[in-house]
């Protein structure tokens, strides 16, 4: 995958959740949706992405499936799907909910 800003779609097993935008700097992993700010690591081996990732909610005006803890971890597993796609999923601990992540280049960093 190319360093760069990512939109982002995430959805749930019970739903959709919304779009969101991800930076991706080398093995940084940095964004935000409505709801919360995610900051992880990305451990790339041939195609195959993990990323364990913190959670922090910022706004709480809405339900999120995700429960209402401050801050949590979330491990992601997934694919690149080229140098300009991906797509994660996870199961957060407790939650009974997987959780769907496609991220689409916007604008690769020079």
């Amino acid at each position: 995958m190319k360093s760069g800003i990512y939109e982002s779609t995430l959805t749930t097993s019970v739903g959709n959740l919304g779009k969101g935008t991800i930076l991706i700097n080398r093995n940084l992993f940095v964004g935000a949706d409505a709801l919360h700010f995610y900051r992880g690591e990305i451990d790339r081996r041939d195609g195959e992405l993990t990323v364990l990732m913190e959670v922090t909610r910022h706004n709480y005006a809405a339900e999120s499936p995700l429960g209402r803890e401050p801050i949590f971890t979330l491990n992601w597993s997934g694919t690149s799907l080229g140098d300009e796609s991906f797509k994660l999923s996870c199961e957060p601990g407790g939650s009974g909910i997987r959780i769907y992540a496609s991220g689409t280049l916007l604008k690769a960093f020079e």
